[in-house]
Order: structure tokens, then C-alpha cells, then sequence
């Protein structure tokens, strides 16, 4: 880990375990204290891969595990409106497996609303403009703090991934490192 024959070019990270509070819109939920401790962990073992730029989705959740990880690596954290989350914060709030099988359909139909206020589709394109102005910006290695299936929809049509197979991988503080040579690690927080 971190010292690998191929070069990370980008490090995509799920936030950390938000504190889940039912009547508050997902976009607003903060960091729990063992996301955050996560993020710390995760930041620990991604210096081997020598991060130049910190990312970051407006959401809080985001942006608290980028502001932990920040403190790791040294490195400022830059927020990007176009890496939020697939929007659904108008959705009533549900069971566990309901979200998880509302999620499975957006992602297998991402042409379709199934979830949220846009779909996976439109979803997609937005986060790849905030990937396009992100490679623009220097040399080096991007670490970029985002959402599970925002990133799922987006790396699954860049690498030809199974979208729902990715998104069950890729736990909460848990990075995806892709090389310039095209090859993907997952680096877990635990």
C-alpha cells in the first residue's frame, strides 16, 4: 500500500459515518466522531502516495472527513460544488434497506429518476465537470472527498465497473486509487 509499481494520479474518498439525524436534510448531516477518527486513520495511510491537492464536496459530512484528513496531510482543502452528492435531500427519510435498494435502481437506470432531484445521468455529468477542472489544476496526486454513489456513477463509467458491485465496496472513509496506468486499489480507514 502507498508504494506501488503505478503511480496514483487520483484518490477518490467516500466521506466518513455521518451522524444520521432523521429530520435534517442528508446534505446537512455532519461527521460522527468515528467518521472523523476514520478520516484521520485513512489520511495516515494515503501519505505513501504523496498527496498534492484536497478536494472537497460542499456537503458537510464531505467536507468534515476532508477537513480531518487536512490535518494529516497538510494540505488545504478545496470545495467544489459540482462533487456533491446525487441529490435526494427532499426524499423522505427511510429504512436502511429501502435507501439501499433505491440506490441499487438508480444506479442500474442511471437515464431514469428513481431517487432524488436529478438523475444518475445528469448526476454523473456534473461531478465529471468538477473531475475535468480538477486535473487541470497541477502536478501530482488529487485526493477528492466526495459520496458513494456520485463516485460509483461516475468511476463505474470510467473503468467499465459494475455500478451497484463498486458502491457496496466502497465503505464509508474507504479511497479509491487510480494509477495513471489504469489500475484501481481500494484503501480502507480500518
Amino acid at each position: 500500500m502507498g508504494n506501488q509499481t503505478h503511480r496514483p494520479a487520483l484518490i477518490l474518498v467516500k466521506h466518513g459515518q455521518p451522524a444520521i439525524v432523521p429530520d435534517v436534510p442528508r446534505s446537512l448531516w455532519a461527521l460522527s466522531d468515528e467518521g472523523r477518527a476514520a478520516a484521520s486513520r485513512l489520511a495516515g495511510k494515503l501519505t505513501g502516495f504523496d498527496p498534492q491537492f484536497l478536494f472537497a464536496s460542499p456537503e458537510r459530512k464531505a467536507h468534515d472527513t476532508a477537513a480531518a484528513m487536512a490535518e494529516v496531510l497538510g494540505l488545504p482543502v478545496r470545495t467544489d460544488l459540482d462533487l456533491a452528492e446525487h441529490r435526494a435531500d427532499h426524499n423522505p427519510f427511510v429504512s436502511q434497506a429501502e435507501i439501499e435498494a433505491l440506490i441499487e435502481q438508480a444506479l442500474r437506470e442511471p437515464d431514469r429518476l428513481v431517487v432524488g432531484e436529478e438523475t444518475g445521468a445528469a448526476a454523473r455529468e456534473r461531478f465529471a465537470r468538477a473531475m475535468t477542472r480538477i486535473a487541470a489544476v497541477g502536478q501530482g496526486t488529487k485526493v477528492v472527498v466526495a459520496h458513494g454513489r456520485i463516485i460509483s456513477l461516475w468511476l463505474s463509467a470510467q473503468l467499465s465497473l459494475d455500478p451497484v458491485a463498486f458502491w457496496r465496496r466502497l465503505g464509508f472513509t474507504c479511497g479509491a486509487v487510480l494509477s495513471e496506468d489504469g489500475a484501481l486499489e481500494i484503501v480502507d480507514a480500518a
